[in-house]
């Protein structure tokens, strides 16, 4: 077993970075997103299931064709594939506590990779094979 003070680790974010890792296992990922004030996640999808629920602050949730508004105590599922983004349009900071399982070989291979996103100049899918941030991603047309 591991203990972990969620809102201590928080203090932990470095300049420029959302996402802390809290734990990762075999078949299961936690972590928190850190969203300042105006910060805005581009809209992007997973190849597993993600819930977020709302530790502090409030902030929109926007998927492709439904937007929900967040606030401290409530919890959002968003499912494989399903385009969305984060954002935080208040004063004050939004941190959200995540966790999915590990998507089989079946759902990456559905999705073409471990992340897509929605380029904002072509409107074209961007495929990550290793995730966001870890290869260039490559633009794709919609199935």
């Amino acid at each position: 077993m591991k203990l972990l003070d969620v809102m201590e680790t928080a203090k932990e974010r470095k300049k420029g970075q959302r996402r802390i890792d809290l734990f990762r296992r075999e078949n299961l990922e936690t972590w928190i997103l850190i969203f300042p004030p105006g910060d805005v996640q581009r809209m992007h999808n997973h190849p597993s299931d993600r819930t977020y629920y709302v530790l502090t602050g409030k902030g929109i949730v926007k998927g492709r064709n439904e937007t929900h508004e967040v606030s401290q105590g409530q919890i959002i599922s968003i499912p494989a594939h399903e385009f969305y983004e984060g954002s935080n349009p208040n004063d004050e900071p939004m941190i959200l506590l995540g966790n999915s399982h590990k998507a089989t070989a079946e759902d990456v291979a559905k999705a073409g990779g471990q992340r897509n996103e929605i380029d904002d100049k072509t409107g074209k899918r961007v495929i990550f094979q290793h995730g966001g941030g870890q290869d260039m991603g490559v633009l794709a047309d919609w199935n």
